[in-house]
């Protein structure tokens, strides 16, 4: 019986559009959250991001219900944080964020071109660098190092809270204002607007966050980072009974203009993957 090769075009970066010709049916786009003079919430867009090959590789593993035959190494490899009960990934789920200083020049809107071999954000740093974690949200920092001085570099944080997916119409007379959100079954509605469907990550920075890095090494005046990225991973329970995270992959990432932390400074990050667009 002669084999026919059906293709069906799954595209998650913005290049591969290019390349095709044809609309990329995921992508994702950051917004800083803000306030305006009454109080009430304002959404800026800083940028829209890439998936890189680790992410489609793991969307594809997740929809499939298999193995790749080949994945490229994870951040536990790369950065020599071992974990117990690491597995395969079929456990991992977008889970982290980190940055980087590498996505950006000196210059206002000097970005680097974003890469979709990349395997972790440009140049990723710390976002806290000491002896014991404090505050409230020190329980979100994952991606620990050993600096073999007393302290430790956590690179990586949960979300402050859980993900959520919702589904809209396109309906919106304004681009940066989503449209009427879909609760009920749509088969046999007569609309003709398009749908939108996304998953949304609430990305929190306190006043530490980062800037404790240009502390730790002498350079505050320099404090800043320029690159925001997505990490996969699976939790795990060491033999102290701690946790760490497992078979770490970048999954998408963004190069931002300088976000400088030279002063306390917090920040909440909206990070939209979409699925339908």
């Amino acid at each position: 019986m002669k084999r026919e090769l059906l293709k069906d075009q799954l595209l998650l970066d913005e290049s591969i559009k290019e390349n095709h010709g044809s609309r990329p049916t995921m992508k994702g786009v950051l917004y800083e959250r803000g306030k305006d003079d009454f109080g009430q919430d304002i959404f800026r867009k800083v940028g829209e991001n890439t998936v890189v090959v680790g992410g489609a590789i793991l969307a594809l593993q997740k929809l499939c219900g298999v193995e790749a035959s080949w994945q490229p190494k994870t951040l536990n490899e790369l950065y020599d944080v071992p974990t117990a009960n690491a597995g395969t990934t079929a456990g991992s789920t977008i889970a982290l964020f980190g940055v980087g200083t590498g996505g950006s020049g000196l210059q206002f809107g000097s970005l680097v071109e974003k890469d979709i071999k990349r395997r972790d954000v440009p140049n990723l740093i710390p976002l806290r660098v000491t002896d014991t974690l404090t505050g409230d949200d020190s329980d979100l920092y994952y991606f620990k190092k050993d600096n073999g001085d007393g302290t430790y570099n956590w690179y990586l944080k949960e979300f402050s809270m859980v993900p959520t997916i919702s589904t809209h119409w396109k309906d919106s007379l304004d681009e940066e204002t989503d449209g009427s959100e879909i609760t009920d079954e749509i088969a046999d509605s007569k609309r003709t607007e398009g749908l939108q469907t996304f998953a949304e990550f609430i990305l929190d920075f306190n006043t530490s966050d980062v800037r404790e890095y240009y502390q730790a090494i002498g350079s505050l005046d320099q404090a800043l980072y320029n690159s925001i990225g997505l990490f996969t991973g699976q939790k795990v329970q060491q033999a102290d009974g701690s946790y760490e995270y497992a078979n770490v992959r970048l999954f998408s990432y963004l190069n931002i203009d300088n976000k400088s932390v030279r002063l306390k400074t917090a920040s909440q990050y909206v990070y939209r993957i979409l699925s339908l667009v």
